[in-house]
């Protein structure tokens, strides 16, 4: 026990010594001139403004980005050229200064099951994740109706690609009543963004089904996404993707409702304008409902036999809820897949899924938080052929501390208790000290 304690207590000494992703964008704040806490509550996780900033396809609200923009744009017209569109190309714009922004990537864990003295395990602190990867992130716009965002990872494995699309914003109208994305894209199933959250690694949305069945609703796909904001309170989308597995004909398709009571509108346009110096940007007291359907078509061969289909259907609400310095967000979804198990064809197989969590913002940069989670499935049992029923439960605990308004430090943990584990019960997991800096 002496030796645990003395092993937290050092990893917790190095709370504010190393680094973990981020997604917060300091080019944003050095072409405004503005504080991450404009749009952030403990970056990456975006306030009421700064969600409606990244539905305006990374713009101020309200058409008032020309009068915030501190680093003018370079424009792309020739300033003799009188000729107007289609004569002429376009006129358009590029950044003024450079969109991108780096992140050092690291984290250290301490994992309280690891025996220290039996010298054939590792130790319970590990460095392994320290200096683990640099992160490029890209974002900004091209003129007044479309935008840019890239991100790519250096790592020992090599260069990872994430989300790459184009956003062209005010298709129709100039009220974001119609846009579209294209490229690599984080499709919008739920009213906010689970990329953006303090403590990501939802199982909502990175579990996979089992090692065979790897298909998960969100994290990454190819495809195009129209949406738009009516009255601004509703918002939608809807959109084809690539899917899961090897490339097959038929494509996913996907849609999404949500409706926000209360608060800043989803657009950002309030009387009078957006105001982007709110003294409490975290305090939007408000409710918003959501709900998604998602159907996909996966065509997937772990090994080098005949290759196996499974459709799948999942459909689920989210909410996301303001009170004063609380936050509380969550979502369920029911999933059915039509033959999941590799090598069982004709075995169906149900999951239902949600999580809630409440974040509070004792003070600006004192953040705590908390999740419970839940995956309710089945297994394929090999000696009997039936697919057998299990629940997994976890809670996450943490808590953010931003250093400085780009420097966070995060600690989180979780506590989970697994359905197949024959003791099922809840489980202490490993402890990761993490700090964000943003440049």
């Amino acid at each position: 026990m002496k030796n645990g304690f003395l092993s937290f207590l050092m990893v917790a000494l190095c709370f504010v010594l190393f680094t973990e992703t981020s997604k917060a964008i300091p080019a944003f704040a050095r072409k405004y001139k503005t504080s991450c806490a404009t749009c952030h509550n403990g970056f990456p996780k975006l306030n009421a403004f700064g969600d409606a900033f990244r539905r305006n396809g990374y713009q101020f609200p309200g058409g008032t980005d020309p009068e915030f923009i501190k680093e003018e744009p370079v424009p792309l017209g020739s300033e003799g050229n009188k000729r107007a569109f289609p004569e002429a190309i376009w006129p358009g714009s590029i950044p003024g200064s450079s969109p991108i922004s780096l992140f050092l990537n690291s984290e250290v864990d301490y994992n309280p099951h690891v025996n220290p003295s039996d010298p054939a395990t590792a130790s319970r602190i590990s460095f392994d994740g320290l200096g683990n990867s640099i992160e490029a992130i890209a974002g900004g716009s091209l003129g007044e109706d479309i935008s840019f965002w890239g991100q790519a990872s250096l790592n020992s494995d090599g260069l990872e690609l994430n989300r790459i699309f184009l956003t062209f914003s005010n298709l129709v109208g100039n009220s974001l009543g119609l846009n579209a994305k294209v490229g690599v894209i984080e499709p919008s199933l739920f009213s906010f963004s689970t990329h953006r959250a303090w403590m990501e690694g939802y199982w909502f949305t990175t579990r996979s089904f089992s090692s065979d069945m790897g298909w998960t609703i969100e994290e990454t796909q190819k495809g195009i996404e129209v949406n738009g904001i009516l009255n601004g309170r509703f918002g939608y989308s809807a959109g084809v993707v690539e899917g899961f597995g090897h490339i097959h004909a038929d494509k996913d398709f996907y849609g999404h409702v949500t409706y926000k009571i209360g608060g800043l509108p989803l657009d950002g346009v309030v009387e009078g304008g957006a105001a982007p110096n709110n003294p409490q940007p975290y305090i939007d007291n408000s409710l918003t409902l959501g709900a998604f359907a998602y159907r996909g078509f996966s065509f997937f061969a772990p090994t080098d036999s005949v290759a196996q289909d499974n459709n799948m259907t999942m459909v689920g609400g989210d909410v996301n809820a303001y009170y004063e310095r609380f936050n509380f967000f969550g979502g369920i979804g029911i999933r059915n897949d039509a033959q999941p198990f590799w090598g069982t064809p004709g075995k169906s197989a149900s999951t239902t899924v949600w999580f809630g969590e409440v974040d509070v913002t004792v003070f600006p940069w004192l953040l705590p938080g908390i999740r419970l989670e839940s995956w309710n499935s089945q297994t394929m049992n090999s000696s009997t052929g039936n697919a057998d029923k299990y629940t997994d439960t976890q809670i996450v605990p943490g808590i953010v501390a931003l250093v400085r308004p780009n420097v966070k430090a995060t600690l989180r943990t979780s506590i989970a208790k697994l359905g197949l584990n024959s003791d099922k019960d809840f489980h202490f997991n490993q402890v990761m000290l993490m700090l964000a800096v943003g440049i």
